[in-house]
Parts: C-alpha cells; sequence; structure tokens
C-alpha cells in the first residue's frame, strides 16, 4: 500500500513540475533562450513521454474503467484520420504532426484522474492563488511599459503588442486562458472552504480585486463573458446548496459581491482607458462574413420577426460565438475522407509551408474539414452531447455541498469544449483544457483510488 501510495505522489509531483513548465516555457522562449525558441517548443514532448513511460509503468493511465474505452475510441479516430493524408514521407510526417496537435496531452488528463483525489485538488487550486499578486504585477507592467521595453519583447526577436498583454506567453490568447484558468482557481478554492478566517477574507478580497483588474489589463472581449457566467453560475449553484446560511453568505459575497464591486473599482477609477478599449470593441464584429450568418441571413429568429441579419448587426459579438459553434456550413465542402487529422492544425501548416488557417481558423468546422463530412460532425456533436452529460452530472449534484468545487472547473471546461481551439496546437491552450479536465473528473471521485 505504501509503494503505491509513493509512486502516484511521485508522479503527481512531476505532472506539477510539468504545470509550471507549461506556464514558464514562453519565458524561455521569448526572454531567456529566443534563439532556441523552436527547440523549446517541442522540448514539452521529451517531458510528457517521460511522465508517459512513468505513468505506464505504474499502471496509471488504465486503471479506472472508462481509460481503455476512451483511448480506443481515440485509436478509432486517429487512425481514419490516415485516410485523408497521402501515404508518402511528407503525408506520414504531417499526420504524425496532426496526431501531436490533436492528442499530445490527453494522456496527461487520465493520469491527473488517477492521481488526484478532491484534497489534492484543494491544495493544488490554492497553490495556484500565490501566482496572482506577480500576475498582476507583470500585467500591468506590460499594459504601460513602451513596446522596446525587455518585459514587452517577444520570441525571435518580434514584438508582442503591448495593446494586449501576452504575460509569461508568446501570444495574448495563451494569456487569456492561463487568466481564466487562474480566476477559477479562486472561485473553486472559495467554494471548497468549510470556514474562512479574518486574514483568508482579506487576502481573497485582494486576490479578486487583482484579478477583475487583470481581466481588464488583457482587452480581451470573450474574457469578460467568460468570468460573468462562472461567477453566475457559482453563485447559482451555491444559493441551491445545502450548505449553513452564514458559510453560503459569505461564498457569494466573495465570489458575487466582492467581484461586483472590483469590477466597478477596476473599470471606472484605476483602469478605465483600459476598460474602455475593450468596451468599445464589443458588437464591432465582422458579421457580415460570417457563415452563420451568410447561410441565414433571410431567415427569421423563432417567434419574432427579425432576421438573423439583423439580428447580428446589432449583437455581433454573441453572433460570434455562435458562428464558433456553426460547422454545418464545412459539411458540403468536406470529404468523406477529409483532408486527414490535424491536416490545418499549426503544426502541419508550418511543416507543409501552406497558409495560415488553410481549413478556417474556427475549430468546429476545421475538424469537419479535416475528419471528413460524417466522422467529423460525429465528432462535434459528440464534444457538445459531453457537454451536456457533463452538466447534467452537474445539476445532480446541485444539493451535494461536498462538490461544489467543481462549479467553475465545469464552465471552464464546457466552453473549451464547445468553441476552443483545442485541437489546432499544442500550446498552453491545448495543455490547460486537458489538464482540468483531469481535474473536473477527480472531483466527481466520490472516493480516493486507494487510502491516503
Amino acid at each position: 500500500m505504501n509503494y503505491i501510495l509513493n509512486r502516484e505522489i511521485f508522479l503527481k509531483r512531476i505532472v506539477e513540475i510539468f504545470f509550471l513548465y507549461m506556464i514558464l516555457e514562453g519565458v524561455l522562449r521569448k526572454w531567456i533562450f529566443p534563439n532556441f525558441s523552436l527547440q523549446i517548443y517541442f522540448l514539452k514532448d521529451i517531458f510528457l513521454i517521460l511522465i508517459y513511460l512513468i505513468a505506464l509503468k505504474y499502471n496509471l493511465i488504465f486503471k479506472l474503467k472508462f481509460s481503455k474505452f476512451f483511448v480506443f475510441i481515440i485509436i478509432l479516430i486517429s487512425l481514419y484520420g490516415l485516410t485523408g493524408y497521402d501515404l508518402d514521407y511528407n503525408g506520414i510526417v504531417s499526420y504524425v504532426l496532426g496526431l501531436r496537435s490533436y492528442w499530445l496531452f490527453l494522456p496527461l488528463f487520465l493520469i491527473v484522474v488517477h492521481v488526484y483525489d478532491k484534497k489534492d485538488l484543494v491544495k493544488f487550486l490554492k497553490f495556484n492563488l500565490y501566482f496572482i499578486i506577480p500576475y498582476f504585477i507583470l500585467t500591468y507592467l506590460q499594459s504601460y511599459l513602451p513596446e522596446t521595453s525587455f518585459l514587452n519583447s517577444g520570441f525571435d526577436g518580434m514584438q508582442m503588442n503591448k495593446e494586449r498583454p501576452a504575460g509569461y506567453f508568446t501570444y495574448t490568447t495563451q494569456n487569456t486562458f492561463y487568466f481564466l484558468f487562474l480566476f477559477f482557481c479562486f472561485c473553486s478554492y472559495v467554494l471548497s472552504k468549510k470556514e474562512f478566517l479574518y486574514g483568508e477574507i482579506v487576502f481573497l478580497v485582494l486576490l479578486n480585486f487583482l484579478l477583475i483588474s487583470i481581466m481588464i489589463l488583457l482587452k480581451s472581449r470573450a474574457v469578460y463573458s467568460y468570468v460573468m457566467v462562472t461567477v453566475f453560475f457559482s453563485s447559482f449553484y451555491m444559493i441551491f446548496s445545502k450548505q449553513e446560511i452564514k458559510l453560503k453568505s459569505k461564498k457569494l459575497i466573495l465570489i458575487f459581491l466582492v467581484s461586483f464591486i472590483s469590477f466597478i473599482a477596476s473599470s471606472k477609477v484605476f483602469f478605465t482607458k483600459e476598460y474602455k478599449y475593450s468596451e468599445v470593441r464589443i458588437n464591432t464584429d465582422t458579421y457580415y462574413q460570417m457563415a452563420f450568418v451568410l447561410e441565414n441571413s433571410d431567415k427569421k429568429i423563432i417567434l419574432t420577426d427579425t432576421s438573423f441579419y439583423d439580428f447580428c448587426s446589432r449583437h455581433s459579438s454573441l453572433c460570434r460565438i455562435i458562428n464558433e459553434l456553426y460547422f454545418v456550413s464545412a459539411i458540403p465542402k468536406s470529404s468523406i475522407t477529409g483532408e486527414g487529422i490535424g491536416a490545418g492544425t499549426v503544426g502541419v501548416v508550418a511543416y507543409n509551408k501552406t497558409s495560415s488557417f488553410p481549413l478556417g481558423e474556427r475549430e468546429n468546422p476545421r475538424i469537419v474539414m479535416e475528419l471528413g463530412f460524417l466522422v467529423g460532425s460525429l465528432f462535434v456533436v459528440t464534444k457538445m452531447i459531453v457537454t451536456i452529460i457533463l452538466n447534467i452530472i452537474a445539476l445532480k449534484k446541485i444539493r451535494d455541498e461536498k462538490n461544489l468545487i467543481y462549479i467553475p472547473l465545469l464552465v471552464f471546461i464546457s466552453v473549451q469544449i464547445l468553441i476552443g481551439p483545442l485541437t489546432y496546437t499544442t500550446s498552453f491552450i491545448s495543455f490547460i483544457f486537458w489538464f482540468s479536465l483531469g481535474l473536473l473528473f477527480s472531483s466527481f471521485k466520490k472516493t480516493n483510488i486507494i487510502n491516503r
């Protein structure tokens, strides 16, 4: 029993070290070793191979019942994804790179489910809260320092756009997802608490203010929606939970009320200019170019006389989200076999030296183009069904006071499954999805695999 415990703890520590590495990978690429940016990009593959070999040795990948079936389905999809490629050297290399983009971090999800329990999850959430203060300082400095400053320098000598701070990463989207990860860590940690000391409440209020301030400094429109939905669902589930009224009230204040006050203070007092930058960009998307609008422009919204075109002309930001979900437009353009798994991903595109986004920039239509109209469409629909099932599980647990920790995690995961760029690249975005999915499943576990 002690041997089993020790090997799980050992693997857990390695996974946590790799987690830190994925955050700092951008620091290595753009600030410390910019001349070795490409080599560092592939260094994580070596680390992951070692982690996976250790996990296989200790039987910590296929120990749970669903693991083997899950991997079997992935293998079938991957084999089918080969049919779109030519079986020559370039085709095989492209296929391997495509598989890498789709599944590089998938085994990590299975490992996290095996080695983490709820107690580990709470410790991990608290651990990440200590990164918020230095992260705020870095974001603040990047927002106000000139483009020529060291902190705003990119990898390979390129300059990042200082209007959208990239934090520790090499481009701003990764930084946005890191912020969202930290925000769900904050909310999940608050929901996990059984009591609050006065000093801890003060600390959490400070962290909330810093997180909301970072949200504004990032100047991303999408991040506002993420945060709003996370706060809403966390508060909703808390209201209907069976927790004691006094404890429940403290959690609602920390997540809902403090977030609202922090937003007012940050947007109206401290970072007015940065907030206006995002505010004026709301509903400024080029709706008339969206596939959803082009194919449904004359159709009326149910029970109204408003056409989708007119609606999207006024609410283009909302229609942008709908357009990300919309994959029907790709079906007539794809073949039965598709272009091959990952054919439009960043690694395959770079290898073949083709133009960016040859199969489109949106995740779901690109998957249909890569895997074909049959398997690709089934893949996308399955993602949606999985999201629904996960949320049904959450609803069934709504009265379970011990499981509220999973709510922010579920919001983070659900949006990524539906519209996130999970298969396009092996960046921090894909990593944090699979890692967080493992944390979510570990929060659903009724008992530990072994007694800790």
